[in-house]
């Protein structure tokens, strides 16, 4: 038995609102950089991942862009926001030394 995705929630969409999050692109990235330890990297990408999650709510309250459809699947987008949060944590810890 597999899950049936829903069809109008296009998974396009919700990885792309995950990695090119502005918020979490910059929070995280900054975080990164302010990072001491390479272990606060995974704790800047949760943070930025929950930036980008609030910018998202806030963008589906107001109705920005095509974000209402996205509103259904928070939970995914805020895994990839977490994903892409650590990458760019540690591009952000890579670049400070």
């Amino acid at each position: 038995m597999t899950p049936d995705l829903q069809p109008d929630v296009p998974i396009i969409e919700v990885l792309l609102y995950g990695f090119l999050n502005p918020a979490t692109i910059a929070v995280a990235f900054m975080m990164g950089r302010k990072a001491d330890e390479r272990s606060k990297v995974v704790i800047a990408g949760f943070v930025g991942a929950i930036a980008g999650s609030v910018l998202l709510y806030f963008a589906t309250l107001f109705r920005v862009w095509d974000t209402p459809t996205l509103g259904r699947a928070a939970a995914g987008a805020f895994v990839v926001s977490f994903i892409a949060g650590m990458i760019y944590a540690a591009a952000g810890y890579a670049l400070r030394r």
